[in-house]
């Protein structure tokens, strides 16, 4: 660089030299910050500063910047940083080159290494920072990949079910996006060597390791946790993280819908984002909640793998096999999102899962259970004593080895009951009183545990459908 090229750049740089002596006269901190701005990729947002490189904003240590500036501000003029000049030019910089969007907020894009894949032309386009996407998958679009080992898997995985297939094809798309619509939460059951394992390694495989967080789900509730799930695409935690715990559900709908959340980083003020991490959870057992409300369950996507290989017919070598057609799992894992995006984002319905689902259901909130066994739903003109509804269900808590059950409040009991029976779609399920008497009507306690101890009951009436 020439001489005059050189004190033309130090005054871009808003460092005024003596032309006779060239010794330092002053130093112009906004002035700096506007050529770190025009020659640099940064921007400042959150509390943090970034950098746009090979198609992406990656986050940068503070101390990294303030290192790089610094050896510039010597390269030109030696021995004239100090802190106190630092926090000047930093903070008019931070104020430069804020950033007070959403990262990834363009969900009709998927950042791949080699461009922007378009999920409405389904063609690829090139980078651009003002996608403003810090998530990019680790893979190579290749227009024409197949995966023919990986579909023979799934399908020995899922034993021919095609609708567990569909569902598996679904989520993997799903799970490449930003997108959070479907407001759902995967949990991946199953016992023994399934597949389960190879699913999600290779489903985490074109996700991409920095995409993802490992948060266990009792983990949600708080604040510094909570900070991992900004800017990833899943959340994929196992059953041991649980520990056997209950899981908080109030965090757990919370991350599975499109709430904004709010986090904790250290030293840094609280933030808020719109998480975009889906929820995965592999597990042996379902795991145990307290909570048994439709906002719970109707998060709740389950993938059955039921299909357990035997020690013999085990290949050690099918993830390595499998991992060679990440290229074309991608452009499998599209046409299950097509067709998630087609059906306004609701999964195939697949029995297998629901079998399980609906077990889960039943394991978790008993209710479901005392009502398929004991309770059938009357006309409007029937009564049945409040006493004889209460005992027959401790009576059948206590058969059913359910003791803590049955020591259950009385208020809280006729809440349950009275939750189940509107889930049900028995509306008109609801406590009266003739004389002394308290009664629900609309149901009838049947079977062999139908407590008949009570005088003058006032069930009365016809059995409805």
């Amino acid at each position: 660089m020439s001489l005059e090229a050189k004190l033309k750049e130090i005054d871009d740089m808003g460092i005024t030299i003596c032309n006779k002596t060239f010794k330092f006269k002053s130093f112009s901190p906004n002035k700096f910050a506007e050529y770190i701005s025009k020659n640099s990729n940064l921007i400042y947002s959150k509390g943090d500063f970034y950098n746009y490189k090979n198609g992406k904003w990656t986050k940068v240590e503070e101390l990294s910047v303030l290192q790089k500036i610094r050896n510039l501000l010597h390269k030109y003029y030696k021995d004239i940083w100090s802190t106190k000049r630092e926090k000047e030019y930093i903070e008019a910089l931070k104020r430069i080159i804020y950033y007070d969007g959403e990262f990834n907020s363009n969900k009709r894009y998927i950042n791949m290494l080699n461009g922007m894949y378009d999920l409405e032309e389904f063609t690829l386009v090139e980078h651009n920072k003002e996608f403003y996407s810090t998530i990019q998958i680790p893979i190579n679009y290749l227009q024409d990949a197949e995966c023919p080992m990986f579909i023979k898997f799934l399908k020995d995985s899922f034993q021919g079910d095609e609708e567990s297939e569909k569902l598996a094809q679904e989520w993997a798309g799903y799970l490449l996006t930003a997108e959070t619509k479907a407001q759902k939460a995967l949990l991946l059951y199953g016992s023994g060597a399934n597949g389960k394992g190879v699913f999600i390694e290779l489903i985490s495989e074109c996700i991409g390791e920095e995409n993802i967080s490992n948060i266990p789900l009792n983990e949600l509730h708080r604040g510094f946790s909570r900070i991992c799930l900004l800017n990833k695409l899943a959340n994929i935690s196992s059953e041991n993280e649980t520990n056997g715990k209950s899981i908080n559900t109030q965090y757990f709908k919370m991350v599975t819908g499109e709430d904004v959340i709010n986090a904790e980083q250290k030293n840094k003020p609280v933030i808020s984002f719109r998480n975009t991490a889906k929820i995965v959870l592999s597990t042996n057992n379902l795991p145990h909640t307290r909570d048994n409300s439709y906002g719970y369950w109707r998060r709740i996507s389950v993938l059955n793998f039921c299909n357990t290989v035997k020690e013999e017919d085990r290949d050690r070598n099918l993830k390595d096999k499998l991992k060679t057609e990440l290229q074309g799992i991608f452009l499998w894992a599209i046409e299950g999102l097509k067709r998630l995006k087609e059906n306004n984002y609701k999964f195939t319905e697949s029995k297998n899962s629901e079998e399980v689902l609906s077990q889960y259901q039943r394991e978790i909130n008993p209710f479901i259970l005392f009502f398929e066994e004991c309770i059938r739903k009357a006309d409007k003109s029937y009564r049945e004593d409040n006493r004889v509804i209460y005992k027959s269900f401790k009576m059948w808590a206590k058969a059913n080895g359910m003791e803590g059950l049955a020591q259950i409040s009385v208020q809280k009991f006729w809440r349950k009951f009275e939750e189940e029976a509107k889930r049900l779609g028995i509306e008109d399920c609801v406590s009266k009183k003739s004389g002394n008497v308290r009664y629900h009507t609309c149901v009838k306690v049947v079977g062999d545990f139908r407590f008949d101890g009570v005088n003058n009951p006032v069930y009365r009436g016809t059995l409805g459908g």
